[in-house]
């Protein structure tokens, strides 16, 4: 009846006072059928729910003499306390142990995890090529060819790791020879992209300068790609045909210290595991977090030459994609021995994507596109022909302030190297990456961080360049004068 009556939180005290009712009344009448209940009810303050406690000390059926109300009331409310603390500290410790096997799963459950993030992440991209190269955009033909063979080297990895799961059981980052070569097509994906924007950036801000033809028509940047492709399929069809090992090295270890035991030996080093990438293959993970940080520059610096801002937004959008590779570059770092880093590089992958495909519509939409431009839109009636678009109008842009021309970060190399011509320009960015490659590979074995492999220390790794990427991009934007940190 008391629950009834009051089905607020101050139930609980009605029945306590109910209860001592009763319990007072075997002793005033000859009713001993009443017994003093052995419980109370509690109400979780987290949940709301209501909890049956057990009796308060001194509180059940046979007691005998009466105890003072306010001293039942703070027992019960003692033990309501002490019961919702420790349910809220079992609730914390689940969660807790919850998240670590979530950070400590092991490679199979990590690839089954990342599979459906880079499935989804298909359709996003193939979003974002279709708006980046509306006619309205105007964008350089090469640039489109760069981000379009990314879907190649996508297709072209499955086969890769497919045979490195069947022929040796491993995933394909533990074999170095089909790993680099899987690798190089994203290397030759950023590289495209670079060249092309490279040279469209060239013609716009030199009017003396002709408009080169990858920015015209598709051909060049397809024919460089076919010719990158077949080199990047014979580093992987050559060493197949000599019987290759798990652990055979890209390109037969080129460029690797002959004996790199003497580390090990005189200098203290740690022997380095069996599945460490070799120098070729560092240098295509390094050239590529590069490769891609410029582009993301060209982006930035193409949008005040067509004075339109919407490009800069690309640049947001492609932070995930950025953070991705620093995802991949960071498993290896460690030896591929934190799973947990595989599933979230494919997250990155899927929601760079996406923020890629929202700013290239963007773009689209400032210069005049609308969804008319969709055939199948207009044969289904989801848009009349002649109906206004929301945003089709075109913007007009306000002239933007001239940015610092000193370096800021690796993004710049492109404004930093603008005198060189293509083939120095690659040659310089070669050797920066051999250089880089050579320090991650022979450096980290003296440290002992990489074999701990402390997942909390990989996540730091990847989250605080993304940070710092992220923000240097804010101070830019709100500052076009900013010189950055050093």
């Amino acid at each position: 009846t008391a629950r009834t009556q009051y089905p607020s939180d101050h139930t609980n005290l009605v029945l306590l006072l109910f209860c001592i009712i009763i319990r007072d009344a075997q002793y005033m009448t000859p009713c001993h059928a009443f017994q003093a209940p052995a419980a109370f009810f509690a109400i979780h303050q987290k949940t709301r729910t209501r909890r049956l406690l057990p009796a308060p000390l001194g509180v059940g059926p046979g007691m005998m003499g009466l105890e003072p109300l306010a001293t039942i009331i703070t027992t019960a409310t003692t033990t309501a306390t002490t019961t919702s603390t420790m349910a809220n500290f079992e609730a914390t410790t689940i969660n807790l142990a919850s998240l670590s096997s979530w950070l400590t799963i092991d490679s199979d459950i990590s690839e089954a995890v990342a599979g459906p993030f880079f499935g989804a992440s298909l359709l996003p991209y193939l979003a974002f090529l279709y708006f980046l190269n509306v006619p309205e955009n105007e964008t350089p033909k090469g640039v489109t060819v760069g981000f379009a063979t990314c879907l190649l080297f996508v297709f072209l990895t499955i086969p890769a790791a497919i045979a490195a799961k069947l022929q040796y059981g491993v995933s394909l980052a533990d074999s170095d020879w089909l790993h680099g070569s899987a690798e190089s097509l994203l290397t030759m994906t950023n590289l495209v992209t670079v060249i092309a924007f490279r040279q469209a950036l060239a013609a716009k801000e030199n009017a003396n300068l002709p408009t080169p033809q990858s920015a015209l028509t598709y051909s060049p940047m397809v024919w460089l790609v076919l010719g990158l492709t077949t080199l990047a399929a014979a580093t992987a069809i050559l060493p197949a045909l000599s019987n290759p090992q798990v652990h055979t090295l890209y390109l037969n270890g080129f460029l690797d210290l002959p004996d790199s035991s003497f580390l090990s030996q005189n200098l203290g080093a740690h022997p380095e595991p069996e599945n460490a990438l070799s120098v070729p293959t560092w240098i295509i993970h390094v050239s590529s977090l590069v490769e891609f940080l410029v582009a993301m520059g060209f982006c930035w610096r193409w949008g005040d030459v067509v004075e339109n801002p919407r490009w800069k937004g690309l640049t947001w959008g492609l932070l995930p994609l950025h953070s991705s590779g620093i995802t991949a570059c960071t498993y290896h770092l460690f030896y591929n021995q934190i799973p947990i880093l595989v599933p979230l590089q494919a997250l990155l992958t899927c929601v760079g994507n996406t923020t890629a495909a929202f700013a290239a519509y963007r773009i689209a939409v400032s210069n005049g596109w609308t969804w008319q431009r969709v055939p199948w839109l207009l044969t289904t009636g989801l848009v009349e022909e002649n109906s206004p678009s929301d945003g089709a109008t075109v913007t007009h842009m306000q002239p933007t302030l001239k940015e610092s021309g000193s370096l800021i970060g690796f993004e710049d190399l492109g404004d930093a190297l603008a005198g060189d011509d293509d083939y120095t320009f690659l040659i310089k960015l070669f050797v920066g990456c051999a250089v880089a490659s050579y320090l991650i590979k022979y450096g980290e074995v003296f440290f002992d961080f990489p074999y701990d492999a402390n997942v909390f220390l990989g996540l730091s790794i990847v989250a605080v360049p993304s940070v710092l990427n992220a923000f240097k991009w804010y101070k830019r934007s709100k500052d076009p004068s900013f010189e950055g940190w050093f």
